[in-house]
């Protein structure tokens, strides 16, 4: 996996702390992690922290605590990257506001201006779910609108893939169904790639698309190799 080349650009919150004990127990910042099949505790804690960067966006900041005291701060992306660093990490100046809740990705806006009025009920059932916590109820209010969008707009419309891109990172979050969001991120990727959107973005959804298949291959190997031909379609788009 390639790793994070410009450290300066990675945000200086939130830094995420992993603590493993002696006995194997694990948690990030302070919250269970339950090991995955056939990983152990630190593979098991940095596929939490993975899932937490595809939910930003970017690559972020962590401090691993060792049984011994000894403490590693990191740099972790979505991909499964980990870059250790040198120094601690820096100490932020002021405090940044909050992330703002999963919604249409910046291309929408950038792309193809606000949505309709008679759009806005849907979208608001996504932010409005996503904001109480109901991952699968903004997922499930994604789909929707991405249904709607498809029909009137076509399916590689910027607002189209916007919501497509909104239910992929949703799938992630979940984490109750790695084969369909290793399936909704190559979907991403590959209309994408079509609709020529940016590049960046383009190998993002691909990046999280072999990001959602590891996990999937650590809980089900036979399930991961029926969608390893899918995967290989987007391979070449994730250099």
């Amino acid at each position: 996996m390639p790793v994070v080349t410009d450290v300066d650009a990675v945000p200086l919150t939130p830094v995420y702390t992993i603590v493993i004990s002696a006995t194997g127990e694990t948690t990030v910042d302070g919250e269970p992690v339950e090991n995955l099949p056939g990983q152990d505790a630190r593979t098991s804690a940095l596929a939490d922290i993975r899932v937490r960067a595809a939910r930003r966006g970017h690559p972020v900041r962590v401090n691993a605590k060792e049984p011994d005291g000894s403490v590693w701060p990191l740099i972790v992306d979505h991909d499964g990257a980990v870059t250790p660093l040198d120094t601690p990490h820096p100490t932020p100046v002021a405090t940044p506001p909050p992330a703002p809740p999963v919604a249409l990705p910046a291309l929408t806006e950038r792309a193809a201006g606000p949505l309709e009025p008679r759009h806005a009920p849907l979208l608001g059932r996504v932010v409005t779910a996503e904001l109480r916590g109901d991952l699968a109820g903004a997922a499930a209010a994604a789909a929707d609108l991405e249904t709607v969008l498809t029909a009137e707009l076509g399916p590689l419309h910027p607002h189209t893939l916007g919501a497509l891109a909104t239910r992929a990172w949703l799938s992630l979050l979940l984490r109750d169904d790695w084969a369909a969001a290793t399936r909704l991120h190559v979907l991403a990727a590959e209309r994408r790639r079509q609709a020529g959107a940016p590049d960046v973005e383009t190998r993002r959804a691909a990046r999280n698309a072999h990001a959602a298949w590891a996990l999937l291959r650590a809980t089900d190997p036979a399930a991961a190799e029926t969608l390893r031909p899918e995967l290989g379609r987007v391979a070449h788009l994730t250099a």
